[in-house]
């Protein structure tokens, strides 16, 4: 990994949560960090011609903007890097407007985090292997695990890993809320495994309520997958309705079976 001293670093968005939790892991490793964002004193475009690696992380409503913004400023010697939650169309744009090394990146946690050590972040090199190269040794330095995945194959996962999950937090949620029942003792009948479930709800509300949404619209495979969760909860709520103890069983093994591949090391 090229020395820290020789690599400015630029993080366009680097007042936001995340944009912030990075610039503390670079420069606790003695990388020079710029940032850019608004009302920021750099703008995206000086930013982009002072640093040999540009990442953006920015909402995905802005996304394209940037990019087209400061896409063209970067040349082939540099790396542009997403933060991006979602991964084909942004890859593309990206692509598309850049001559440089591309890196398509999605850190699998939230800035709450305290540290690297033991995170998990999806990578692919989209243009390059230079910029690639020093951004996964810099990740595994830290103790990070990183994933490599197709920007394609990572929207297909990532609609159940967030779309569904999500949106099986949100219902939940708001299942609570309308219910009437006494939250406090919600929680003082809780079992150990919904106490779990109470505290992941928790911290999803926690988050950026934009930014979730747009995960929902604009995930290309989460509609079909929104339909086909659907359908399967219309057939749980008949089968639990008419009392039907084989096709419940039937069910209930299927997931066995799939539980046998789900445990995590």
């Amino acid at each position: 990994m090229a020395p820290a001293s020789k690599i400015r670093l630029g993080i366009i968005g680097g007042a936001g949560r995340m944009g912030r939790w990075f610039k503390r892991q670079f420069e606790s490793e003695g990388y020079e960090v710029l940032i850019s964002d608004r009302g920021s004193s750099l703008s995206n475009k000086d930013l982009a011609k002072a640093c040999q690696v540009v990442f953006v992380s920015v909402p995905m409503s802005v996304f394209e903007g940037v990019v087209k913004e400061v896409g063209p400023l970067l040349s082939e010697e540099q790396g542009l890097i997403d933060f991006c939650s979602l991964k084909k169309e942004q890859n593309e744009i990206m692509l598309a407007h850049t001559k440089a090394e591309v890196v398509a990146a999605h850190p699998l946690f939230g800035p709450g985090e305290k540290s690297l050590e033991g995170q998990k972040i999806a990578l692919w090199p989209s243009r390059g292997q230079f910029w690639f190269k020093w951004f996964k040794e810099f990740l595994e330095i830290k103790g990070a695990h990183t994933i490599l995945v197709s920007p394609e194959e990572h929207d297909r996962v990532m609609a159940i890993v967030q779309v569904i999950n999500h949106l099986i937090l949100l219902a939940l949620g708001k299942l609570m809320d309308d219910s009437g029942i006494d939250l406090k003792l919600i929680k003082d009948l809780a079992t150990p495994s919904f106490e779990r479930q109470l505290e992941i709800v928790a911290r999803f509300a926690d988050q950026d309520p934009h930014l979730y949404a747009l995960i929902q619209f604009d995930n290309p495979e989460g509609k079909a997958l929104r339909q086909k969760y659907l359908s399967i909860l219309q057939d749980l709520t008949r089968i639990a309705d008419q009392k039907d103890l084989k096709d419940f069983v039937s069910i209930f093994k299927e997931v066995q079976k799939l539980s046998r591949n789900l445990k995590l090391n």
